[in-house]
């Protein structure tokens, strides 16, 4: 394993965590001390940042899900089927809201929903003692969470900047690279430039812990998000510079601009972007137009790369100078959800618990509630794949075959340790092991998993008190409750990579008819993120056995296309208002009612030709000014142009050249 080193050490950080959590708890009388030493490996993640965000929403999550079950079972004790009914239809809901936030908010509700599964399926035959277990749960979670956030936070703590401040870094320099490619007129190798938006929305993932960092990154928020929506608006930028200079090929005139910005980019990036880059040539034809185009999609390429190269420098160095108008405005980062994924989810959650609960009413089993809270676990951990069927096999299965090894601690080891300094000495070598495996990209899960199900199977207690037939009842519970996941989440909940993507490139045409149809303009920030996060999930999916050219980038600039078509339109005087209306209504005809790949129709080529002639003719005037990066693509009537110039090209690649006069040519659809 690459790495021992850092591993070891944070494996050991988190056992001090485990084990002074276990003591503490061991030493004020708590009832079940296991839970807190479980919860520091739950909660523990390599950067201090993260793990104090994970604390902060695991407490609030318990908290809720404890109060839920204090106030349900025992209103509901003496129905059992109305008490399963309850708790399956609040993690149903509890599952469903969390999958509709896509930020680690969401852990709150998820962790809400089944807590009050495990400490209400745990409670039905003591229902007198449920405040009790209640408060047990609360405190050993929260005691388990303070001792993991003091150890991560103190000794060593390893800043969510070492992480991302080199990532970010990585992918400026691979944007760097693509406008490079975009001069020299390389082809596109579209699939590696696709992966640049997964890469982008794993940062934003990433960075949503540096709020709770313990580095100088904890004050810089706002010019982490700043750098982020730029990283976001380059790809399609540059995108768009890479098709208009294939649509170009060799051309004199851009010669002293090309290799102009190639010095540029070579001297770092500074904040003077090149004259040259604004000052597109005016000229009425068709490669003229493509001209002003290519350089007007170049020029911002180069303002957004400037930028984020002064926000990277102010990361690195908080002193360094730093324009206040580029960290003015908070752009909301709005991800892309399925609702009708995450209703999907919450049901098949709550017909798995109604299933097994009614197998344990029906047959009297004795340790049902177990399988019944395990079942509610594992439906809620993976819910958010396509198919979770896989990750709860491996997920159970590590929790399974960490039952022998409990096993033979609990009822070979244990019973001759005398004091806690030898308990720890005992349980010390199996922490070290699975710590080291968590930091491992592959096996982090798997350990995890093993080092829940070997807390929970020693269930260390003030006293030792091990039953050798509860012991197999109770895990064999958990074997019923991976197969009653698993059975009914495949009947639910397996999607292929194939439907998943057809899913999404519906919703992101969806989502261009909404655009196109809008009576307002949209806030080209809002509508840059939505879709380049629907680029980031297709290309997520992405396998050697999937079509990648269902969508790509060119959904992307379609999208931004269509929102500075509009705010150019509100503007316009009346003859070039009325036929980019036009234009947009067929626009949003097209995306509302055609299938993915469906050609547009010819109709619209023709009125994106006419609105193109008479913004030449009449050019509209500037709209309102905005904040924001997002002025970049709606300020002036050249952008409008190059939208325009953008759209002819993306929807219709192969149509003869815009004639400046005279009707439009016919296209074969």
């Amino acid at each position: 394993m690459k790495n021992l080193g850092p591993a070891t050490l944070y494996s050991l950080k988190t056992a001090a965590a485990a084990f002074a959590a276990l003591g503490i708890a061991l030493m004020i009388g708590l009832p079940m001390p296991f839970w807190a030493m479980t919860t520091v490996y739950i909660t523990s993640n390599p950067l201090s940042g993260a793990t104090r965000s994970k604390s902060i929403y695991r407490v609030m999550g318990t908290t809720i899900g404890a109060a839920v079950a204090v106030a349900m079972v025992p209103a509901l004790v003496d129905w059992p089927a109305l008490l399963s009914l309850g708790l399956a239809s609040w993690v149903g809901f509890c599952l469903t809201v969390s999958l509709l936030d896509r930020s680690p908010r969401a852990y709150v509700m998820m962790l809400a929903g089944y807590t009050a599964a495990i400490i209400g399926f745990s409670s039905v035959d003591r229902p007198e003692a449920i405040f009790d277990t209640a408060a047990a749960r609360v405190t050993e979670i929260t005691l388990g969470i303070v001792c993991v956030t003091v150890v991560h936070s103190i000794f060593w703590p390893m800043s969510v900047g070492e992480r991302l401040g080199p990532r970010l870094h990585g992918w400026l320099s691979d944007a760097e690279q693509w406008m490079r490619d975009a001069i020299a007129g390389n082809p596109d190798e579209m699939v590696d430039r696709r992966r640049l938006a997964v890469d982008a929305l794993d940062c934003i993932a990433l960075a949503t812990h540096v709020p709770y960092d313990t580095s100088h990154w904890r004050e810089a928020t706002r010019v982490v998000q700043a750098l982020l929506y730029r990283m976001l608006l380059l790809l399609p930028l540059l995108s768009g510079s890479v098709d208009r200079r294939a649509a170009l090929g060799d051309d004199p005139v851009l010669a002293d601009a090309l290799a102009g910005t190639d010095r540029w980019l070579e001297a770092g990036a500074p904040p003077a972007i090149p004259d040259y880059l604004h000052m597109a040539p005016q000229e009425r034809d068709w490669r003229g137009l493509l001209r002003e185009s290519f350089l007007v999609r170049l020029s911002q390429s180069a303002t957004v790369i400037a930028e984020c190269r002064q926000l990277l420098a102010r990361l690195d160095n908080p002193h360094a100078p730093l324009p206040d108008e580029l960290v003015a405005e908070r752009i909301p980062l709005k991800l892309h959800t399925d609702p009708g994924s995450a209703v999907l989810a919450g049901l098949a959650a709550m017909f798995a618990l109604m299933l097994i609960c009614t197998f344990w009413i029906w047959t009297g089993w004795v340790d049902g509630g177990g399988a019944a809270a395990m079942t509610a676990v594992f439906c809620c951990l993976f819910a958010a794949l396509d198919n979770p069927v896989p990750a709860i096999l491996n997920f159970g299965g590590s929790i399974i075959a960490s039952v022998p090894v409990a096993g033979v601690v609990l009822f070979g080891i244990l019973p001759h340790i005398e004091t806690f300094e030898m308990l720890c000495l005992v349980l010390l070598p199996i922490c070290l092991v699975a710590g080291i495996f968590m930091m491992h990209p592959r096996y982090g899960g798997t350990a995890t998993a093993f080092m829940v199900g070997f807390g929970s199977g020693i269930a260390i207690t003030e006293t030792y008190t091990a039953d050798l037939a509860h012991f197999i009842n109770t895990n064999g519970g958990q074997v019923v409750a991976v197969a009653v996941a698993v059975g009914v989440t495949a009947t639910f909940r397996k999607v292929s990579s194939e439907s998943a993507i057809a899913v999404l490139v519906k919703r992101l045409h969806h989502d261009l008819a909404v655009l196109a149809g809008a009576r307002t303009p949209p806030d080209p920030n809002r509508t840059l993120v939505r879709a380049t996060d629907q680029l980031a999930l297709i290309t997520q999916r992405l396998t050697d056995d999937t079509d990648g050219s269902v969508a790509g980038l060119g959904e992307v600039r379609v999208a931004l296309n269509l929102v500075t078509i509009q705010h150019l339109r509100v503007n316009a005087p009346r003859a070039p208002r009325v036929a980019l209306t036009r234009l947009l209504r067929t626009a949003q005809e097209h995306f509302a009612s055609s299938q993915p790949g469906d050609a547009p129709p010819p109709q619209l080529l023709g009125q994106i030709d006419k609105a193109l002639r008479l913004t030449l003719d009449t050019p509209p005037e500037a709209t309102e000014a905005l904040i924001g990066p997002g002025a970049l693509i709606v300020a002036n009537r050249a952008q409008g142009r190059a939208a325009l110039v953008a759209m002819r090209r993306n929807l219709f690649p192969t149509a003869p050249a815009f004639a400046p006069e005279g009707p439009s040519p016919e296209v074969t659809a």
